[in-house]
């Protein structure tokens, strides 16, 4: 993946080369990639939860670079915007919601 962060690197400091706002949002888009790409190596070696001791005591936590991951998600958000990145999605598949009964249709 680090790659796809060079490659996504390259490519907006090409487009923002001129305007030196755009190339801090830029860094700072790159930064919290990264940022994001080790959150999910550490939520992938360690499991979603964390098992604390602390004394007699144990209990499981849910594992910090989750609230890092949804934090920063909302700033990559926000610069992304900012860049004029697009993200595509695949358009969500929808079941059938009607039924037809004799040339009518109605919500079950």
């Amino acid at each position: 993946m680090e790659k796809g962060i060079k490659k996504i690197e390259k490519d907006l400091l090409a487009r923002h080369a001129d305007d030196p706002i755009k190339l801090s949002k830029v860094h700072r888009y790159i930064r919290f990639l990264k940022i994001d790409l080790s959150c999910d190596t550490d939520i992938d070696k360690d499991g979603t939860t964390i098992k604390i001791e602390n004394g007699t005591q144990n209990f499981l936590k849910q594992h910090p670079a989750i609230a890092t991951k949804l934090s920063i998600s909302k700033e990559i958000e926000k610069l992304e915007d900012a860049l004029g990145i697009k993200i595509e999605s695949e358009p969500a598949a929808t079941a059938p919601s009607t039924v037809e009964d004799k040339g009518r249709t109605s919500l079950i």
